[in-house]
């Protein structure tokens, strides 16, 4: 520096800022250490700010500054760098992180690695869940007790992820194979002992999809079809298999099965009675063969038709308040296939092949598929669509 600027120029506004430093102006300081074309006593005083900050964010900001103020190589710049990722870790000491966050933390660990803070590091890469990161840390921290243990750590935790994987793995071939309700006692064992919300999730999700009984709606061979399920098929105002909202109704009304060979409608002592042809039904009344059937009146204002027909087989139609359900009053037979539809444990149906195994595009099912809601199956392999539940 020459003469002139030593008193006049340069050497004046760093003898400037000294002042401004002294007096507690560490703003004014900054810029006339700036003016005078020493950033790294720039950067110094910045740091300082920074210390004396108590606004987390403008302290994070002035660490940056200081870190863009020092030159490369210099020991200010350097502690900048520090300084700025130890505070970030400080930020992030506890609770859920973004993986923006963790993105930072990792950032800051090989910042904090690079300026020689290694323990410091080794707590950034464990906040942001890098095992290797902290590794590489205590490794260079010379902390051999602490990597032990994560390495002991790490190895429980990958034991114990081979363990949940295992059971996931078990659990959907459980279930694409069509052992629904075996994938949920499996299901069950695991959560007992373990916290794992992604299965809990699975759990409920199959729950949700269960197809449970007696009413069922599925499409057999592209036709829309509700079934009613079991060996008969009670209506009535607010009791039995299918219900009606009018006061003409009883409790329990008629009474749909087979009697004797014969499919028969019989009234159960209904108050207002069930009508044919305008006289009230005594005892029962058959379903003759053919589609024309039988057409009744439930207490003289809700109709009911009841014919045979071919959607199953040795089924039953009955419409009733414009709704068409299919009753097989016993075993629910599929046309053509010795395929039926069953009730298991807690009304869920199942797909009963009787050793005709169904297919799920090129998987084969075994005897009993317990059934989910968007099932599709098809008698031979990749082959066209027979029931979707």
């Amino acid at each position: 520096m020459g003469v002139f600027d030593r008193f006049f120029g340069k050497g004046s506004d760093a003898r400037a800022a000294q002042r401004a430093e002294l007096r507690g102006e560490l703003d004014k300081a900054v810029e006339l250490y700036g003016m005078a074309g020493v950033p790294e006593q720039a950067a110094r005083v910045m740091l300082l700010r920074g210390d004396a900050e108590t606004d987390p964010r403008i302290r994070m900001r002035h660490y940056t500054q200081a870190v863009a103020m020092a030159p490369r190589g210099h020991s200010v710049r350097e502690e900048a760098r520090r300084k700025r990722a130890a505070f970030l870790v400080a930020q992030f000491g506890g609770g859920a992180l973004s993986e923006n966050a963790k993105r930072e933390l990792r950032a800051a660990g090989a910042e904090l690695l690079d300026v020689g803070d290694s323990t410091r590091a080794a707590e950034a890469y464990r906040l942001a869940g890098d095992t290797d990161g902290e590794a590489k840390a205590l490794t260079q921290a010379g902390d051999v007790e602490s990597l032990e243990i994560l390495l002991t750590d790490q190895q429980t935790k990958e034991r114990a992820e081979r363990a949940r994987g295992g059971v996931h793995g078990e659990i959907e071939l459980l279930v694409a194979s069509g052992r629904r309700r075996e994938a949920l006692d499996k299901a069950g064992a695991w959560l007992s002992s373990h916290e794992d919300a992604l299965l809990r999730d699975r759990v409920a999700t199959i729950r949700a999809r269960r197809v449970l009984g007696p009413i069922v709606r599925i499409v057999l061979r592209g036709k829309a079809v509700t079934l009613v399920l079991g060996d008969d098929v009670v209506i009535g105002r607010n009791e039995g298999t299918l219900r009606v909202a009018s006061h003409a109704v009883s409790r329990q009304h008629v009474r749909i099965a087979r009697e004797n060979g014969e499919i028969v409608v019989r009234d159960l002592g209904s108050r207002n009675g069930t009508q044919l042809r305008g006289l009230n039904l005594v005892g029962t009344i058959p379903v003759p063969a053919g589609d024309a059937g039988v057409e009744l009146m439930l207490g003289k204002e809700i109709r009911l038709h009841v014919a045979r027909t071919t959607n199953l087989e040795d089924a039953v139609r009955i419409e009733l308040s414009g709704e068409i359900y299919i009753a097989p009053l016993g075993r629910a037979r599929i046309p053509g296939l010795p395929w039926e539809i069953a009730s298991s444990a807690e009304e869920w149906l199942e797909l009963v092949a009787n050793g005709a195994a169904p297919f799920v595009g090129d998987v084969s099912l075994g005897e009993r598929t317990t059934l989910l809601v968007g099932d599709v199956f098809a008698s031979e392999r990749s082959g066209p669509e027979v029931v979707r539940v």
